[in-house]
C-alpha cells in the first residue's frame, strides 16, 4: 500500500513516478537526473522521495501495483452483466495505460491466470457468458490478455502520431467490446 502524504507531495510523488515509467521506458539506462528533468523537479527533490534507482523503480512497481487495484475496485466487477462490468474494467484501464505501459516491458509469468486479480476478470467474463452478454466460446483468460495487447496497441499507435490518445482509447474499447460480445 502506498502511503499518502499531504496534496503537494502526493502530486510531486505522482509526477516522479509517472516521469519515471516514460522515461525508463523509452530510455532503460536513463539516469535519474533525466527522471527528475521529466519531472519537473530537481535531482534533490527525487532523492528525498527515493535514494537511488532501486527504490525509485521499487515505487513504481508499488505505484503500478495500486493502480491496477483501483482501477479494479473502480470498474466493479461484481455489478452488471459481464459485459458492462468488462467494459467498466476497459474503461478503467485505458484510463490509466500510460502508467500500466510500465508491465509492457515483462513477459506474463506462468500461473498469472491464477491471481487473484485475473480470477476476479474470470469472474466477471463468466457471467457475462451466462448472462449471454460475452461470447461463450472466448475462456476469461484470452479475453484478459486481449485486453492488455490491445491496451498496449492503443498506447503505440497513440506514440507514433498515427491517432490522438483519445481516439486510441476509442478504438481499444470498440474492439475489445466487439471481441467479447456473442
Amino acid at each position: 500500500m502506498l502511503e499518502v502524504d499531504s496534496p503537494t507531495r502526493e502530486r510531486t510523488r505522482r509526477a516522479i513516478l509517472q516521469a519515471g515509467i516514460g522515461t525508463l521506458i523509452e530510455h532503460p539506462s536513463a539516469s535519474i537526473a533525466d527522471v527528475a528533468q521529466r519531472a519537473g523537479v530537481a535531482r534533490s527533490t527525487l532523492h528525498r522521495y527515493y535514494a537511488g534507482r532501486k527504490e525509485l523503480v521499487d515505487g513504481i512497481n508499488a505505484f503500478v501495483e495500486h493502480e491496477y487495484e483501483s482501477a479494479l475496485e473502480k470498474a466493479k466487477l461484481d455489478e452488471g452483466t459481464g459485459l458492462e462490468a468488462y467494459t467498466r474494467l476497459c474503461l478503467e484501464l485505458l484510463e490509466s495505460f500510460d502508467v500500466f505501459a510500465w508491465w509492457f516491458q515483462e513477459t506474463p509469468e506462468a500461473g498469472w491466470e491464477d491471481e487473484p486479480d485475473e480470477l476476479r476478470i474470470a469472474a466477471a467474463v463468466s457471467r457475462g457468458q451466462a448472462d449471454g452478454s460475452i461470447d461463450p466460446s472466448l475462456p476469461a483468460g484470452w479475453l484478459s490478455m486481449t485486453l492488455w495487447s490491445n491496451l498496449y496497441t492503443a498506447r503505440f499507435y497513440t506514440q507514433s502520431g498515427a491517432a490522438t490518445p483519445r481516439q486510441a482509447r476509442e478504438y481499444c474499447l470498440r474492439t475489445l467490446l466487439k471481441c467479447a460480445a456473442p
